[in-house]
């Protein structure tokens, strides 16, 4: 049984399992073809995704993150934010690799352990959503009606309607955190009023105050 570190990392390494995929048009296309729907009918997903996700709980959750990935395209790149709010991470990645071609050799150090408070301060689907209220000018009622809707609904009706939401984010240039997106959709099988508080705080903590009247 992992642990809730490990079930978290897993996530992040099945994000970029997918990005890597859908370097390849033909897959791509392939991946985004099963959004909304059940894996049941998602064979052509099946040599891509079932070797990592055949004996794992909420196995329609890695189907789903895979469909939307694919969907979005290279933008999906930029968690929770504008790809033109701060440099890009491929900009930084070459920055780095350019001074190492001239740097000394160093002796690796082993990889840190990942700090699990900074999983929290990743943004969820609430705060998506709050920040397309900030900074693409998406209506704050109607936003917050939604996220209503979307923490009502069941896993089933979840995964179906996840992709017109998520469509009209990635037009206005915000794409969700992608690994935190799939540990939620995970933990929804089962825990569905404790993710749905999540997002509501995470929207409510991010959105602008609502006016009184």
């Amino acid at each position: 049984m992992p642990t809730a570190a490990e079930h978290r990392a897993s996530c992040d390494a099945f994000v970029t399992h997918i990005h890597l995929l859908c370097a390849e048009p033909g897959v791509r296309v392939r991946l985004s073809r099963g959004r909304g729907r059940p894996v049941e009918e998602c064979a052509p997903m099946d040599r891509y995704l079932s070797r990592r996700t055949a004996h794992r709980q909420g196995r329609r959750a890695y189907y789903t993150v895979a469909s939307l990935i694919a969907m979005a395209g290279p933008q999906s790149h930029t968690p929770g934010v504008r790809p033109h709010d701060g440099p890009a991470l491929l900009c930084a990645e070459d920055s780095l690799a350019g001074h190492l071609l001239i740097a000394p050799a160093e002796p690796r150090l082993p990889p840190a352990e990942p700090d699990p408070a900074a999983w929290f301060t990743r943004p969820n689907l609430g705060a998506t959503l709050a920040a397309s209220v900030r900074r693409a000018g998406h209506a704050a009622e109607r936003t917050e009606s939604l996220l209503h809707v979307l923490t009502r609904l069941s896993d089933d009706q979840l995964h179906r309607r996840l992709p017109a939401p998520i469509t009209r984010l990635l037009k206005d240039g915000i794409a969700p955190d992608w690994g935190v997106l799939l540990h939620d959709l995970v933990q929804r099988t089962y825990r569905r009023d404790q993710v749905g508080l999540r997002w509501r705080d995470a929207f409510y903590l991010a959105a602008p105050q609502p006016r009184r009247t």
